[in-house]
């Protein structure tokens, strides 16, 4: 019984240190998780059609993972990157994205716009 409840007070012990450990809103933005989050929008962004609802919600995504200033700059540096790798992306797609969809980024989205504002 005294072992059951030595186990317990450690695994307590355990999820109180990690708590304090993590810092609340504060973001690792993740370049892969970029790019996953905006596959649903190669079609739109390589050819002349309208951005698919599952291409909106990997914007909006990524509007929810940019909650502070350093994390909008990773993001916008993740977007540059993946978008000077695609030769047939639309420069145009690349920026009217974000409005195409209805959701306001706090940063252009663009292969050549730069990030270290």
């Amino acid at each position: 019984m005294k072992v059951e409840k030595m186990e317990n007070v450690t695994i307590l012990l355990v999820i109180f240190m990690v708590q304090f450990m993590v810092q609340p809103g504060k973001a690792i933005i993740n370049c892969g998780e970029v790019e996953h989050a905006l596959a649903p929008c190669i079609s739109y962004l390589t050819q002349d059609v309208q951005p698919y609802p599952a291409c909106c919600n990997g914007v909006r995504k990524l509007k929810g993972m940019a909650l502070t200033a350093t994390d909008q700059r990773s993001l916008c540096i993740c977007l540059r990157n993946a978008a000077k790798r695609y030769s047939n992306i639309k420069e145009d797609a690349i920026q009217t994205l974000p409005y195409k969809c209805g959701i306001k980024l706090d940063f252009p989205i663009s292969s050549t716009f730069n990030c270290q504002w």
